[in-house]
């Protein structure tokens, strides 16, 4: 019989994470895939719901786990200052990242950001860039990044401006060519399908996916 993983998904009520989960719960190379939220809620399918507090997650013992999926992720509107947005993008992503290993996690999946970098001048991409090189030394054996660009889906809670940004986005892609490419919007869905790719077919070490390269890799997870 061929032994099937446990996954555990921090950030699944967000709008990749939500993919995520969907695609979890097909996913028949996972013998259990739990979700972990901040209140009890209903769980969907097979996918099991653990309550947890973010942050007291260095305190929380996380279930067995071989393969790690974070969706956390805000904006700084959403969020209220630089300090709120830091706490849940970097301390909390860091604190799951830790308490995933401890659980006995070799696989890290993370969805970042297009132009993450810890070196940028803007806070945004900084802090994506500086929490993808915090778990990169955590030592997983595998820690796989998507860097998607704008991400195309419903999400539970539109944020302002999206529905015109996604307007827009859809007029302009066809136009959107060479090196353009990697700013086209990309499917929540599809960038889903890219980490569990990840998951089953990176090689050892870190590994990033561009926006432009989720696809083709989210074609064959």
């Amino acid at each position: 019989m061929q032994f099937k993983r446990n996954a555990v998904v921090a950030g699944g009520t967000g709008l990749v994470g939500t993919e995520l989960l969907r695609l979890l719960g097909e996913e028949n190379r996972y013998g259990r895939v739990t979700s972990l939220v901040r209140r009890e809620t209903a769980a969907a399918g097979r996918i099991e719901n653990r309550v947890v507090s973010f942050d007291h997650l260095d305190r929380s013992k996380l279930p067995e786990v071989d393969d790690a999926y974070c969706c956390l992720g805000t904006t700084k509107r959403v969020a209220g200052s630089d300090n709120a947005f830091r706490k849940v993008d970097f301390d909390y992503v860091l604190t799951y990242a830790r308490a995933a290993h401890r659980a006995g996690a070799v696989r890290f999946l993370l969805v970042s950001a297009l132009g993450a970098n810890a070196q940028s001048r803007f806070f945004y991409t900084r802090v994506k860039g500086e929490v993808e090189a915090a778990v990169s030394t955590i030592g997983f054996q595998v820690v796989g990044i998507a860097q998607p660009s704008f991400l195309i889906g419903r999400r539970a809670k539109a944020r302002g401006g999206e529905a015109a940004a996604l307007l827009l986005s859809h007029a302009i892609t066809p136009f959107m060519v060479a090196p353009l490419r990697r700013f086209r919007p990309i499917e929540a869905r599809t960038v889903a399908a890219g980490l569990i790719h990840m998951a089953f077919n990176a090689r050892k070490g870190v590994i990033v996916l561009s926006s432009e390269e989720i696809a083709p890799a989210a074609a064959f997870h």
